[in-house]
């Protein structure tokens, strides 16, 4: 099953020479985005051209597919509910630029996101890839917002790992501002669409966490606990991490147990601006695993509060 995804996968990307290696870890590129791989298995795509669905819904700039310990595909793309969905993605409904409604990136209208200067490294059990993103209205072809990311993976112990993000939004222009959806949802931000077990439930540092339609609060790390992978069904499990005290008007989690994706959302239905030449960043992390304990992910977590970038 795995050599199949591989081949599939393979056949439908055209590859450039350029390859990193240090010992199990190495980094491919190709036309379409960078694909890194463990011990020949892949990890996790970047997309970096844009991509689309019979030339709609253009979108760049996400994580899809990434892959569990035995190749199982935990995120979906194009979902046929929420086609604008797109992996591991991070954006929002309201995007104002010199004072000026332009834009709904989670919608994917009038924006396109210009991924350029990418740069990948491997040290012992740790890939990371770094990308500069310039947002461009599709109306004007003028960037408006400089977005530096950081995606870094790290292998911790067998059958787990984790991907960080660090995200810098640097405004280029007057009158910026980003806002959620403009409802009581207001949801926007940091947002993995997963492939959802019928079993699968949440859980913080202080017991289970019932989804509503509206934000909930749930604490700085929510654990999907279900049959995510293959080898340990009932029993894996997907960790959101984040940092919500630093986050502007955070709002808590939008939680949803089928047919959509996870957010921590912020800054609601309200936008915030950025004042030209200043910026706004975040970080996440997910942690796949394969049956962690709360005081496990404690732990995890602790240790992402404290990692230095």
């Amino acid at each position: 099953m795995i050599k199949f995804k591989l081949l599939l996968f393979f056949a439908t990307a055209t590859f450039l020479p350029e390859i990193l290696c240090s010992q199990e870890l190495e980094f491919r590129k190709s036309d379409e985005g960078i694909l890194l791989l463990e011990d020949n298995r892949p990890r996790f795509f970047y997309q970096t051209a844009t991509k689309s669905k019979d030339g709609e819904y253009p979108r760049a700039n996400y994580i899809h597919p990434l892959y569990g310990p035995n190749g199982e595909v935990l995120t979906e793309d194009f979902p046929e509910d929420h086609l604008h969905h797109r992996g591991i993605f991070w954006t929002w409904h309201q995007l104002y630029a010199e004072g000026e409604r332009v834009a709904d990136p989670w919608l994917l209208q009038n924006i396109r996101w210009d991924v350029q200067k990418t740069s990948t490294s491997i040290k012992e059990n740790t890939a990371e890839i770094k990308a500069e993103v310039f947002w461009v209205l599709t109306s004007t072809q003028k960037a408006v917002i400089r977005e530096n990311v950081s995606i870094n993976y790290e292998r911790l112990e067998n059958g787990i790992f984790s991907l960080t993000f660090d995200i810098n939004l640097t405004a280029l222009v007057d009158g910026i501002a980003i806002g959620g959806s403009e409802d009581e949802k207001g949801y926007g931000g940091f947002s993995p669409r997963f492939v959802l077990p019928e079993n699968v439930s949440f859980h913080s540092g202080t017991g289970e966490v019932e989804p509503h339609n509206l934000p909930v609060q749930g604490g700085p790390w929510i654990a999907l606990k279900g049959s995510f992978i293959d080898s340990n069904p009932g029993k894996s499990g997907i960790v959101i991490m984040g940092e919500p005290e630093k986050l502007p008007s955070y709002q808590g989690w939008i939680l949803r147990s089928s047919r959509s994706m996870q957010n921590m959302a912020f800054p609601g239905k309200d936008a915030v601006d950025i004042e030209k030449g200043k910026s706004l960043n975040f970080r996440n992390r997910i942690l796949v695993h394969s049956g962690l304990s709360t005081k496990e992910i404690e732990a995890y977590y602790k240790e992402f509060r404290n990692h230095l970038n």
